[in-house]
């Protein structure tokens, strides 16, 4: 009796550590699903001078530091994230062409797979990839984007002119969650080239007074008492000096309906339209929204707000309602 009590402990102690190691590994699985690469949660302090290209590059030294494997049915590729340390003795500006994948795809000649994403509301920004290493710091790290056009593979290399290296990738590891890559309101939004901004959720401003400004003649913007208008701050920064001008915005509501966003002769009492505005350094505005809204029947839109930056094929997409 004795022996079959001790033998029945011992498979209590199994089964516990067995139920731990499971759950344990599931914890830890989603946990590597939904971890980002990027810490990056806010936008540039200040606008940097940028290098010169690099052309001597023996003294640089590149190094993979950690990656996520991205799956989809709604994209025709699969693709990788990789996080990749740069060390060097002086500032650098690197052009990817020096990277090439296994299927002889050149990191500098993405953008096919770039707009594919972004026609499905899919963006690189969200974990701050860049598309080229430019820095002035002598260590940092970037976010690389890599695609995979087989999505029959295993696994997949990246050669590495820079300092002869070569990255290995197992495709069926460190799997990311696509849905990751979406916008949502103070979400850090990025090119990867040119501009960091930040969108705040939106607010009603309704009863505030709003001015039209025309010919340089300025007087009230009335509007029926029946709509409500919204606004969201929008903060941006030229990250290396370079225009930046949101030329429109546009809310699409989950049913279809679109608000155009005032143009940027209207400001409000309090906030400067943003619209049009030549971006080379730091600066804030607003967007301005007016919707259908009666007071007896209150409307929270549910939807997206849509950005388009001058020069940019695609328009960006925030997850945000109206409420």
């Amino acid at each position: 009796m004795k022996n079959i009590g001790i033998k029945i402990i011992v498979l209590l102690i199994v089964l516990l550590f067995l139920v731990f190691f499971f759950a344990y590994y599931v914890f830890f699985a989603n946990k590597i699903k939904n971890t980002s690469l990027s810490d990056n949660n806010d936008i540039a302090e200040n606008v940097q001078i940028k290098p010169t290209e690099s052309t001597v590059l023996n003294d640089i030294k590149t190094e993979l530091v950690d990656y996520r494997v991205y799956k989809s049915d709604k994209i025709d590729f699969n693709f990788i994230i990789a996080k990749v340390r740069i060390t060097s003795n002086e500032s650098t500006n690197i052009s990817l062409s020096h990277f090439k994948t296994s299927e002889n795809i050149t990191l500098d000649n993405v953008d096919t797979f770039v707009s594919k994403l972004e026609e499905k509301s899919f963006f690189l920004g969200k974990e701050n990839v860049v598309f080229s290493l430019v820095s002035n710091e002598k260590q940092y790290f970037a976010n690389i984007f890599i695609p995979v056009s087989d999505k029959g593979l295993s696994n997949i290399k990246v050669l590495n002119s820079i300092d002869n290296s070569e990255f290995n990738f197992n495709l069926n590891s460190k799997i990311g969650s696509i849905n990751q890559l979406k916008y949502k309101a103070d979400d850090v939004i990025t090119d990867g080239k040119t501009y960091q901004m930040k969108v705040s959720s939106a607010f009603s401003i309704t009863g505030s007074y709003m001015s039209e400004t025309i010919n340089g003649n300025t007087s009230e913007y009335l509007l029926p008492s029946t709509v409500e208008v919204y606004s969201f701050n929008l903060e941006a920064i030229s990250l290396w000096g370079d225009e930046v001008i949101i030329e429109s915005a546009e809310y699409e509501t989950d049913k279809g309906d679109k608000f155009e966003a005032l143009n940027s002769s209207i400001n409000s009492e309090k906030y400067e339209n943003i619209i049009d505005r030549k971006i080379i350094d730091k600066d804030k505005g607003s967007l301005f929204f007016v919707a259908y809204n009666p007071v007896d029947n209150p409307i929270t839109y549910k939807g997206v707000l849509k950005l388009k930056v001058k020069g940019s094929n695609s328009w960006i997409i925030i997850n945000v309602d109206l409420n």
